[in-house]
């Protein structure tokens, strides 16, 4: 009888067919949700009903934070670079100095001279590395910070 009425009416035929396909993929979803909840309760009961229902929880890992605190210790550490403008006779120069830190000798990147800043005085000596007596005493215009010595040297006009 099914041949005779799918010959007969076949869009009605398709139609039942369509909706018992429909209900057999509900009826598989809806178990699909049933195990899935019962592994979750039993999950919940510490009693896991298989492998599958156990998961590996990964803990968090500290190695970011850690990260974080070293590149602030090195920041805290290292020594800030600062652009000086000096002057002498009227010619204004300006440079990236390096202060000194744990022993280190101050430097300016644009010179093989040695160092001397007078900060309170505003003096900024440059000395042979040869003979220290013979030192060149400029007046410092301006102590400019941080962000200007990386504005400079990545300008190139150092």
């Amino acid at each position: 009888m099914s041949q005779k009425q799918r010959l007969l009416d076949k869009e009605s035929y398709q139609k039942q067919l369509k909706q018992k396909q429909q209900k057999a993929a509900i009826e598989r979803q809806q178990a699909l949700i049933k195990q899935k909840m019962a592994q979750i309760q039993a999950q919940s009961e510490g009693q896991p009903e298989n492998d599958q229902a156990l998961k590996v929880v990964k803990p968090k890992s500290k190695v970011k934070p850690y990260l974080f605190i070293l590149i602030l210790l090195v920041l805290a550490v290292l020594p800030y670079p600062k652009v000086i403008v000096y002057e002498k006779l009227g010619v204004v120069a300006e440079s990236i100095y390096i202060p000194s830190r744990f022993g280190s000798q101050d430097f300016i990147l644009d010179s093989h001279y040695q160092i001397n800043l007078d900060a309170q005085q505003r003096w900024l000596y440059l000395c042979d590395n040869q003979n220290l007596k013979q030192c060149t005493r400029y007046d410092v215009v301006e102590v400019k910070g941080f962000f200007a010595a990386v504005k400079l040297f990545f300008t190139g006009s150092h």
